[in-house]
């Protein structure tokens, strides 16, 4: 068997195709992340008056500030809801779609568009849908008054936004689920249909076990995404009410540090989210992924 690759004459042209990427790469995402770092342990003034180092002071007045616990708190609510509901409709709907039903090709299309919509687009089409007074949910709270008010109820706010932000991230799961489902070799379907196995149960006992591993790597995809691509959607639907309760950690740096110009705590801030992150995401690999058939 032949193969080829590519070679250059000049050994900084390699160097000099990637420059652009790597260019883009270190001033939107390694320098933003360094001068976080930096200013976490620095008391930045506004208007850019000039920083003192105050070592790890900034962190010390978060962790013993009682709004971050409550922020902390709507997150992990905010995220295990969201990404539960989005991975369970998406491997629903995939699971559907699998079926020799009349049109699967078109829903197979028709699933992946909302994933083409902005949070902060969906944000503002959701406030008008939410309203109980102007939208669609008028109806139900004047057969009912008041069952129905997320601008005073913090529980039906994050209800709201769970649904919202599950509802984005559904598209994405269902692509991973559809291709993976396509990878169960048909052998398998067809001997369990010939032990009298129906859909439900080929689908619980052969096919879910075997992709696993794509439901683990969507669930990874999804909290990244909960925690880090969630503001528009809560900037445009909520604003982190009411009262704090869909203040999660993305909205709650943003606010601390844009509107309260507190610098410091907002970038000590974005750096115990990332750590949060990395926490996260290695927890699940270490608790799941042998489960899941990936390797450590």
């Amino acid at each position: 068997m032949m193969t080829s690759s590519a070679t250059f004459r000049r050994r900084w042209m390699p160097l000099a195709l990637a420059a652009p990427q790597l260019l883009i790469v270190f001033l939107f995402f390694f320098w933003p992340a360094w001068k976080a770092i930096w200013w976490s342990f620095h008391l930045v003034r506004p208007f850019g008056n000039g920083s003192v180092f105050v070592g790890a002071e900034n962190y010390l007045r978060i962790l013993g500030d009682e709004s971050f616990y409550s922020s902390l708190q709507a997150t992990v609510i905010f995220t295990a809801g969201s990404v539960l509901l989005a991975i369970f409709i998406a491997l629903l709907l995939a699971g559907c779609v699998q079926l020799n039903l009349r049109g699967r090709k078109i829903f197979r299309h028709f699933f992946i568009w909302p994933y083409a919509v902005a949070g902060a687009a969906l944000g503002v089409m959701l406030k008008f849908f939410i309203n109980p007074v102007l939208g669609p949910m008028a109806v139900v709270n004047s057969l009912w008054p008041g069952l129905w008010d997320p601008h005073l109820n913090g529980s039906e706010a994050m209800l709201a936004l769970i649904f919202a932000f599950a509802w984005t991230q559904v598209p994405f799961n269902f692509v991973v689920f559809v291709a993976a489902l396509q990878t169960v070799p048909d052998d398998y379907l067809a001997a369990a249909a010939i032990d009298g196995a129906g859909p439900v149960r080929r689908f619980f006992d052969i096919q879910l076990p075997l992709i696993a591993p794509f439901a683990f790597f969507a669930a990874v995809i999804n909290v990244i995404e909960a925690f880090t691509h969630s503001f528009g959607l809560v900037d445009t639907l909520t604003q982190g009410g009411p009262g704090g309760a869909t203040n999660i950690l993305v909205y709650k740096i943003f606010s601390d540090g844009f509107v309260g110009l507190d610098l410091s705590g907002s970038s000590a801030l974005s750096v115990i989210m990332m750590l949060c992150i990395v926490v996260l995401t290695a927890l699940q690999f270490h608790f799941f992924s042998d489960r899941m058939g990936y390797e450590r």
